[in-house]
């Protein structure tokens, strides 16, 4: 079997599983030709005399059955073919048989695949029991499978149509899913952003806003420096940021993909704050955007924490790597006191871990001894 052929089984399959009940334009028009069925009946049983009353009114109780097809399918075509077994001895097989085959519309439509067989077999041994028992028998029974074909037909068709739309409308609502998962992820990498790159240059703002009532007038000016470049360099991460959200294309990135410039900027923001910074840094090979842009988020959030966190002392940096791994260790003190004057949301860690893991490496941060130690290894390919 071919894969065309698979998938057209796959989808036909659930189709004959399970009966999809009636829409609501089917069951009006039903309803309509139920009753327009039976008001012919009615007439046809006024109209008829003494001799002909008894088959009107059978007739006329036969096209009521098909009101069980609202109710259940099984119900209709059981109550049908008790009917038309009953229908021989009474002398009416000819128009039992008829309704009989005009059900197959129903059948088809709201019953499953082993009701539709019973219906094919009970039809076939009718028609054949007519055939027998009427001198014109075999053109009647071509005449009763030739309606049922078509009725069944159109039955089939109304119930692919049917399945078809449900199938579209659970392809509308995943994708409808898909969109508000994108959207909320989109919303996450966003809230991200301003977490790496805003938060980190309002860090520093703020801590060297305090320097700048420091009664030693150079303090003062290094304070104001650094707090106008952190600014210029926050409106442009926010630009940055604004360019995205409006679905353009960003004039400059927001973290430079150039591992040394990341290490470079982390020294000079942390050497400005006033502590003693150690770099060790070879020289990385020539790695992928991401991967340098990753470098850089990194950094960045180990540079905030420890304006943030760390206690008084040396700051060390130290980057190892070869042709296909990078490794970055960044070592502060622990303070002695934990400041609760800059607000924390605690989620800078997480962040950086999920990053490197995207990439395929990892991250390890925590207490070793007095210090605090954060090692990153991410793949360079």
């Amino acid at each position: 079997m071919s894969t065309g052929e698979e998938a057209f089984v796959a989808r036909i399959r659930p189709v004959w599983r399970v009966a999809s009940p009636l829409t609501r334009v089917e069951t009006t028009a039903f309803i309509i030709l139920l009753l327009a069925g039976l008001a012919l009946g009615v007439v046809s049983m006024v109209a008829a005399d003494d001799d002909g009353a008894a088959g009107a009114l059978f007739e006329l109780v036969v096209t009521a059955l098909f009101a069980l097809y609202l109710w259940s399918a099984v119900a209709g075509t059981a109550a049908l073919g008790a009917a038309l077994v009953l229908s021989f001895p009474a002398g009416l097989p000819q128009q039992t048989l008829l309704a009989f085959a005009i059900a197959a519309l129903c059948v088809v439509r709201l019953g499953a695949g082993t009701l539709v067989l019973a219906y094919a077999a009970a039809l076939i041994v009718a028609t054949v029991a007519l055939a027998n028992e009427a001198a014109s028998g075999v053109a009647m029974t071509l005449g009763f499978v030739t309606v049922a074909t078509v009725l069944g037909g159109i039955g089939l068709l109304l119930r692919l149509a049917h399945a078809r739309g449900e199938h579209l409308d659970a392809q509308l609502l995943r994708s409808r899913e898909r969109e508000r998962e994108a959207a909320a992820l989109e919303r996450r990498r966003l809230a991200g952003d301003l977490h790496d790159g805003i938060a980190h240059d309002l860090t520093v703002i703020a801590l060297h806003a305090q320097l700048l009532d420091d009664e030693d007038q150079a303090v003062r000016r290094t304070a104001q420096t650094a707090i106008g470049i952190t600014a210029r360099n926050a409106l442009g991460d926010l630009r940055y940021l604004i360019e995205i959200a409006a679905d353009g294309a960003p004039s400059t990135p927001g973290f430079s993909p150039d591992p040394a410039a990341a290490v470079r900027e982390a020294a000079e923001t942390l050497t400005a704050a006033g502590y003693r910074v150690e770099v060790d840094a070879a020289p990385l090979p020539r790695a992928p955007r991401r991967v340098g842009v990753v470098f850089a988020r990194v950094l960045r959030e180990c540079a905030t924490n420890v304006l943030k966190h760390s206690g008084t002392g040396v700051v060390a940096v130290t980057v190892r790597a070869d042709d296909d791994r990078a490794e970055l260790t960044v070592r502060n003190a622990l303070p002695d006191v934990r400041r609760d004057d800059l607000p924390s949301t605690g989620t800078g860690v997480g962040r950086m871990a999920g990053l490197v893991r995207e990439l395929g490496g990892e991250l390890d941060a925590g207490q070793v001894g007095d210090q605090w130690v954060v090692r990153a290894r991410v793949p360079l390919s």
